[in-house]
C-alpha cells in the first residue's frame, strides 16, 4: 500500500493550528481529527489491535465482532437502565466504544484542538501525531464510485434517518466492499457531545483501517484528503507542556472532555503541570514552610 496521505510538520502547538488553518474550508471539505500520542502509529480501531494481539483475521474478526454485540446486548441490562433498540447496532456499537470494548469504530473530533490535547495528554517523548481526514471530499467519493453507487440511497437512509437496516447494508452485509465513512448514531453519549466526536467506520474487516481508507482514495486524484500532522515534544517537553498549558486556558482538558468523577481524578495527572504549581500557600508575607503545610490545614479544618 502506498503512502496516501500529506506529512505536515509542525515546529509547536501555534504552528499546528495555523496549518491547519490553511486546509480547504469551502463548500465540498470538512475536517476530522484524531491525535495520537506516537507519530509512527497507524490508524487503527481498537477491535483490529486486538485481532492482530490475538491472531485473528478474515471472516473469523466477523464472527466475533457479532458475538461481541451479542453478548454486550443481553447484559447491559444489568448495569444501565437505558437500552438502545436492538437493531440500532451503530448505537451499541458507540457505546461499547463509550465503556473500552474492541469496536471497528474509531474515534476522530470535530475541534482540532481535542485532537492536539489527545495527541499530547500522554506523550513522554519524541514526536506526536494529529491525522485529518475531509470526511466530505470521502462522501463524495464512496458517491460517485461506480461499484458503490447502487448503496448510494441506502447511505442517505442512514445519513438523514439513521435506519438501522442500511447500517447493517453499509458495513456489516457485505464482507468486501472496503471503505470508510462516518458514523454518528442518533443518540449521543456525553463524551461524543464534549469532545464534539463523530466515529469513522470501515466497511470490511478482512483488511485493516488504512487499506479501507486507501482503497477509496485514487491515484488519479491530485487532491489529497488525508493530512498528517506531527510535532516534537520537545527537550524536557517544553512544546508539549506549552500546548498542554495553551490548552488548559482554553477549557480542554480532561475535565471538560470526561464529565464525571474519573474525568476529574484523571485530570490531576496532567493539572500536576498546569494547574497545581500555580498555588501559593502564604504565611506573614512569606511562602509557607513545606512542613508546615498540612499543619496548616489541618488547623483550619478544626476550627
Amino acid at each position: 500500500m502506498n503512502e496516501f496521505f500529506e506529512s505536515i510538520i509542525c515546529s509547536d502547538f501555534i504552528d499546528f493550528i495555523k496549518k491547519v488553518n490553511e486546509l480547504p474550508r469551502d463548500q465540498g471539505h470538512n475536517w476530522v481529527y484524531r491525535g495520537h500520542q506516537k507519530a509512527c502509529w497507524d490508524l487503527k480501531t481498537s477491535l483490529e489491535r486486538e485481532c492482530e494481539r490475538f491472531g485473528i483475521s478474515g471472516d473469523e474478526a466477523f464472527r466475533r465482532e457479532y458475538n461481541m454485540i451479542r453478548e454486550f446486548q443481553r447484559r447491559l441490562h444489568q448495569y444501565v437502565t437505558s437500552i438502545p433498540n436492538q437493531d440500532s447496532i451503530d448505537e451499541w456499537m458507540a457505546l461499547m466504544q463509550h465503556y473500552g470494548a474492541p469496536t471497528r469504530l474509531l474515534d476522530f473530533t470535530y475541534s482540532p484542538y481535542v485532537a492536539n490535547y489527545f495527541a499530547f495528554e500522554k506523550a513522554e517523548s519524541g514526536v506526536v501525531a494529529v491525522w485529518a481526514v475531509d470526511i466530505d471530499w470521502v462522501e463524495k467519493k464512496f458517491k460517485s464510485e461506480d461499484k458503490f453507487r447502487h448503496l448510494n440511497p441506502t447511505y442517505e437512509k442512514y445519513q438523514n434517518y439513521r435506519e438501522p437496516k442500511a447500517f447493517l447494508s453499509l458495513f456489516l452485509s457485505n464482507l468486501d466492499n472496503k471503505f470508510i465513512l462516518t458514523v454518528n448514531p442518533f443518540r449521543l453519549n456525553d463524551r461524543l457531545a464534549y469532545q464534539q466526536g463523530v466515529f469513522l467506520a470501515p466497511a470490511t474487516l478482512r483488511v485493516g483501517f488504512m487499506e479501507n481508507l486507501y482503497a477509496l482514495i485514487s491515484s488519479r486524484d491530485d487532491y489529497i484528503p488525508v493530512k498528517k500532522f506531527t510535532i516534537k515534544v520537545g527537550n524536557k517537553g517544553k512544546i508539549r507542556n506549552k500546548a498542554l498549558q495553551t490548552l488548559h486556558s482554553m477549557n480542554i482538558n480532561r475535565i471538560s472532555l470526561f464529565p464525571g468523577l474519573i474525568g476529574f481524578a484523571e485530570s490531576f495527572k496532567v493539572g500536576l503541570m498546569t494547574v497545581h504549581d500555580a498555588h501559593i500557600v502564604m504565611d506573614g508575607g512569606n511562602q509557607m514552610p513545606l512542613e508546615k503545610l498540612w499543619q496548616k490545614l489541618a488547623d483550619s479544618t478544626s476550627d
